[in-house]
């Protein structure tokens, strides 16, 4: 799957897991990096838009789980891109640290629709994305100086260092698994927070949607599921009104 869900901004993946390109003036930035078997996407979309890997400067992650760091690896090694990632998941990334969550996954698997998703990040190597030893961390509040100049909104819950990426010159926030489109276990539509299987906090992860509020977008792009068109506000009502899952 690719397209143009915004301006300048492209969509790769599919609709259990999406990650982004940007192009900014002919320079390019990498949103999440997808499972490592979706890597073969990103050079067929630059072919198509006329760019090549070389190009890619930057990888921006909004977090390090398996199916967003992904093909981080193979994405710098090819383009020699900085992959950066908030401090407090830059452990993660590297793989010095273990991912935390609030439930073992398996309580999760009571759906037909759970057991496809669990196959299908299985068969996509999500638990087994090679680390990433050399990274650039940001903050809160930072504009990275990387192609499209994001500011970083840190979102934890879903992880520690759980990020969205404001693009506010053209109204876009990727929200990465802070806020969602679909829930992966029952196949539910509409803006959510991730399953408490794969937070390190459901709680922590429903107050951190208040950060959000003051983002300058009105098209949000998530990691899981279709992209929201609309408030973020009403995009924060409905993820708190459907609650911890």
């Amino acid at each position: 799957m690719t397209s143009e869900v915004a301006d300048r901004v492209y969509r790769l993946g599919a609709e259990r897991v999406s990650w982004y390109l940007v192009e900014d003036a002919g320079r390019l930035t990498v949103v999440d990096a997808g499972m490592p078997s979706q890597f073969q996407q990103l050079p067929d979309v630059l072919s198509t838009l006329g760019h090549t890997m070389s190009e890619v400067e930057a990888i921006v992650l909004t977090h390090a789980h398996g199916d967003h760091l992904g093909s981080s690896a193979r994405i710098k090694e090819e383009s020699a891109a900085e992959v950066h990632v908030h401090d407090d998941d830059a452990a993660l990334a590297r793989g010095e640290a273990e991912r935390k969550s609030e439930r073992h996954f398996v309580r999760g698997l009571a759906r037909l629709y759970a057991w496809k998703s669990a196959v299908f990040f299985i068969r996509g190597g999500s638990l087994k994305a090679p680390p990433v030893a050399e990274l650039s961390t940001f903050a809160d509040g930072e504009t990275l100086d990387v192609p499209g100049r994001p500011r970083v909104v840190h979102t934890p819950g879903h992880t520690d260092g759980s990020a969205c990426i404001e693009l506010s010159d053209r109204r876009i926030l990727f929200t990465g698994d802070a806020l969602v489109t679909l829930h992966i276990g029952t196949g539910g539509r509409g803006p959510r927070i991730m399953p408490g299987a794969f937070n390190a906090s459901s709680a922590t992860a429903l107050e951190s949607l208040q950060s959000l509020s003051g983002a300058q977008a009105d098209v949000l792009l998530p990691g899981h599921g279709e992209p929201w068109r609309g408030a973020v506000a009403e995009a924060i009502e409905l993820a708190i009104a459907a609650g911890p899952s």
